[in-house]
């Protein structure tokens, strides 16, 4: 299977460490607008192709998988670009900088015949694992109300602060993830409207945490949110982030502080750290986590098992675990807590047309 990258940046590199270790992989080609850094990694993995223009990669390769690990503004362009060119595409999150793009990408999939797979790895987190597979199962039982918080440290190694080229901030580039596994967990109900609040405190609160004067300039993301969610069925949820909150460090070395709790009709789940409880007929609570499970919520090993998973969809022609059509989903929601945050009112979340 040959693989091109497009974006060499943090993420970039981790797709590019991956793939390269990948049995029946051909890593062929890397492309960045900057040409020390593509050329850099390109002969630290000794890929063969280093373009400084993804359009000229696409066009001198023949490639059957493409992976885009640069800033959401450019998502839509290569992602379409990519399938007329006939590869599959895994884009990284989020989706889009709105849904109009992301419905145009999972639009050009279908036109083409090829699949396209977003990156949110927290679902291949053992934690996520479990949590599915007990839900699968049957003992969760409809669900009922997830609640989610997402506290992250502002993320300087890329330009997630500028929402000219990442569509949004503590809400778009973090907890989206958050958001998917909710989403995930509940089977992807049909959402009907939200309802958000938000907020850009810095530079007050970590202002001297800017790597320059002018990235702190460039900074107009939001940095503090909370929304709630209603959906068809009934079920509902609330999430909340922030990228300057005070909370102490947890242990471990992710930086973030992830929280995801769910409550069905027969038990309760939380993410981290992982814990399944249920209810016994005196109404006493029981551990329904199975003895020796430990919690887990490694990132990079997610990583990983994202990118081999979807390298397996195309190797054997099916369609990814993370799919552009789950994806959408997930941006009309954010789309519409970006609206009720800047008009003060609850936005109607109504059923978005995709057509080739």
């Amino acid at each position: 299977m040959r693989v091109g990258v497009i974006g060499c940046g943090f993420q970039g590199r981790l797709h590019v460490d991956v793939l390269s270790r990948l049995p029946e992989v051909e890593l062929v080609a890397v492309a960045d607008i900057d040409p020390d850094r593509v050329s850099g990694l390109a002969q630290e993995y000794e890929v063969a192709g280093s373009y400084t223009d993804y359009r000229r990669m696409l066009d001198a390769e023949r490639l059957d998988l493409v992976t885009i690990c640069t800033m959401p503004v450019h998502h839509a362009e290569m992602t379409v670009a990519a399938f007329d060119r006939g590869a599959h595409v895994l884009c990284e999150k989020p989706l889009a900088m709105n849904a109009a793009e992301g419905a145009a990408m999972v639009g050009a999939a279908r036109k083409a015949g090829r699949f396209l797979a977003v990156g949110l790895n927290m679902r291949f987190m053992p934690n996520s694992m479990a949590i599915q597979s007990f839900i699968r199962d049957g003992g969760f039982g409809r669900p009922v109300y997830t609640r989610v918080v997402a506290n992250d440290e502002i993320p300087w190694w890329g330009e997630h602060y500028r929402l000219e080229v990442s569509g949004g901030g503590a809400l778009a580039a973090s907890a989206v993830h958050l958001l998917d596994l909710a989403l995930w967990f509940a089977g992807f109900p049909e959402p009907v409207a939200a309802s958000g609040s938000m907020a850009t405190l810095f530079p007050t609160k970590r202002g001297s945490t800017a790597p320059n004067p002018v990235v702190a300039e460039r900074y107009d993301a939001e940095d503090l949110f909370s929304a709630h969610v209603r959906f068809a069925g009934g079920f509902w949820l609330t999430i909340e982030g922030s990228w300057i909150g005070n909370q102490q460090p947890r242990p471990g070395p992710q930086p973030w502080d992830y929280e995801l709790t769910a409550i069905g009709e027969h038990a309760q789940v939380w993410f981290d750290p992982l814990a399944i409880r249920g209810e016994a007929p005196d109404g006493s609570t029981v551990d329904l986590l199975p003895p020796g499970t430990e919690s887990d919520v490694s990132f990079p090993h997610s990583v990983e098992r994202l990118i081999a998973e979807v390298v397996d969809a195309a190797r054997a022609g099916r369609e990814p675990s993370v799919t552009g059509s789950q994806a959408l989903v997930s941006q009309r929601i954010v789309d519409a807590i970006y609206l009720s945050a800047a008009t003060g009112r609850e936005q109607a979340i109504p059923p978005l047309e995709v057509s080739p």
